[in-house]
C-alpha cells in the first residue's frame, strides 16, 4: 500500500532520526501490546502486532497482459457484384462446413445468368448444327459427292463447338455456385457487415466465421534475458470472482510489441471452455519453483517518500525503521532479499499509528 503525502512527511521526520520508546507506544496504544509471537491482549483495541518474519516458498513468476483470438477465423467475402437477396443463419448461430449462410442475387446477378445461359444454348445450337453437317458430309462422302477433307474440317468444327459447349456449361454451374456463400468451415456466424437487399461489390467482406474450439490468448511479457517460456506453465485470471485459469506457453513470436515486449501464444483446455475472443485477461508465466526465503505480510512493509519500502524492527525498548531489498509478492506476504534477518521482531501490523503519533508530536493544524 502507498501513502499519502501527508503520511510520507511523516516518515520522512521518522526516517530522520526516529527512535520511538516502546513504552510510548504501549502508552498511546491499548493498555497491553501484542507479543512477538501475535497473542492479542485481554483488554482493550489491539493496534500492534508482532512477529518475527517467516520462512516461505516463492514462485518465480512473470506478469503478463493478453487478449483472446481464434486460431481459426474466416472472413466470408463476395465472390461477386451482387445484392444480399438471403441471409440463412442468425448472428451468433454456430454452422457446419458447407452450410448455406448467404445467397446473392439483383440485377448484376441475374444480368449474368442470362448472359451465360444464352452463351450455352447458343453453343449447343451450334454444335447441333456442326453434328448434323458431319453426319451429311459422312454419307456425302461415301457417294463420292464430299472430300476427306470436308469431312476431317466439319469434325475439328464439332470437336471445337463440343469444347466451347462444356466451358460454358462449366462457367454456368461455377456462376450459380458462387452466388451461394457457404460456412468454410465449423464455427460462429458473427461480425455480420452487411444487411438484407444491401448492394456489394466483388471481395467485399460480409461476415466471419470463427472456430471457438480452437482459441489462444496473444500475451505481452517482459522477461529477463536468457528466460525460457516455451512450455512454461500459464495461470490467467479472467475476473477476480473466477478463479484462475491453466494454460501452457505453446509459442514465442519471433517479432517484439511497439512497446519492446515479447509475444507468446498460450493455450490450453480451459482457455478454450472458458474464454471468448476479444476477451482481456491477465496472468503470470512459472518460471520456477523457487527456494525457501524470508517473508514478511504485507501490511509490514511502509514507503518513504521516495518510494524506497522500509520496515520498523524492535530494537531494545524502541522501534526504529530498517530499510529492505524486496523481491517477489503472493499471496498477501513479500519476499525479503536483504536488509532483514530470521531473529528480529518487527512491526506487522500498526505502522500508521507510528506515523500519525510523531506527526501529531511534530506538528500542529493553525487556528
Amino acid at each position: 500500500m502507498r501513502f499519502t503525502p501527508t503520511l510520507r512527511v511523516m516518515m520522512a521526520i521518522l526516517c530522520g532520526a526516529l527512535l520511538l520508546p516502546l513504552s510510548a507506544i504501549q502508552t498511546c496504544a491499548a493498555p497491553q501490546t501484542s507479543s512477538a509471537t501475535g497473542d492479542t491482549a485481554s483488554a482493550g483495541p489491539q493496534l500492534m502486532t508482532l512477529a518475527r518474519p517467516e520462512l516461505r516458498t516463492f514462485i518465480q513468476q512473470i506478469p503478463w497482459i493478453g487478449r483472446v483470438e481464434t486460431k481459426v477465423s474466416v472472413k466470408l467475402s463476395a465472390p461477386l457484384a451482387g445484392q444480399i437477396a438471403t441471409i440463412s443463419v442468425e448472428d451468433q448461430a454456430r454452422v457446419k462446413k458447407g452450410q448455406l449462410l448467404v445467397t446473392l442475387g439483383g440485377f448484376q446477378v441475374e444480368g449474368e445468368r442470362a448472359r451465360l445461359t444464352a452463351e450455352v444454348e447458343s453453343l449447343h445450337t451450334q454444335l447441333e448444327l456442326a453434328q448434323q453437317t458431319r453426319k451429311r458430309l459422312k454419307e456425302s462422302l461415301q457417294a463420292q459427292l464430299a472430300t476427306k477433307d470436308q469431312l476431317a474440317a466439319a469434325l475439328r468444327t464439332q470437336v471445337q463447338l463440343e469444347t466451347r459447349w462444356h466451358e460454358a456449361l462449366t462457367q454456368q454451374k461455377l456462376f450459380e455456385k458462387k452466388i451461394l456463400i457457404t460456412a468454410p468451415t465449423n464455427g460462429i456466424f458473427t461480425q455480420r457487415r452487411v444487411s438484407l437487399g444491401q448492394q456489394v461489390k466483388a471481395g467485399e467482406v460480409i461476415a466471419d466465421v470463427i472456430d471457438l474450439d480452437q482459441l489462444r490468448v496473444l500475451a505481452f511479457i517482459t522477461p529477463a534475458a536468457g528466460v525460457e517460456l516455451r512450455g512454461r506453465e500459464a495461470r490467467l485470471q479472467p475476473d477476480q470472482m473466477q478463479p484462475a485459469l491453466r494454460g501452457v506457453v505453446q509459442a514465442v513470436l519471433p517479432q517484439a510489441s511497439a512497446t519492446g515486449a515479447l509475444q507468446i501464444w498460450i493455450e490450453g483446455p480451459q482457455i478454450n471452455r472458458l474464454l471468448r475472443p476479444d476477451q482481456t485477461v491477465a496472468g503470470t508465466v512459472t518460471i520456477a519453483t523457487g527456494t525457501q526465503a524470508l517473508a514478511v505480510p504485507q501490511s509490514a512493509i511502509i514507503y518513504d517518500a521516495e518510494e524506497n519500502p522500509l520496515i520498523f524492527v524492535q530494537k531494545n525498548q524502541t522501534f526504529v525503521p530498517q530499510y529492505v531489498q524486496l523481491g517477489q509478492v503472493q499471496n498477501g506476504w513479500v519476499e525479503v532479499l536483504s536488509g532483514l534477518s530470521a531473529d528480529q521482531t518487527l512491526v506487522t501490523e500498526g505502522g500508521y499509528e507510528l506515523f500519525y503519533r510523531q506527526f501529531n508530536k511534530q506538528f500542529k493544524v493553525a487556528d
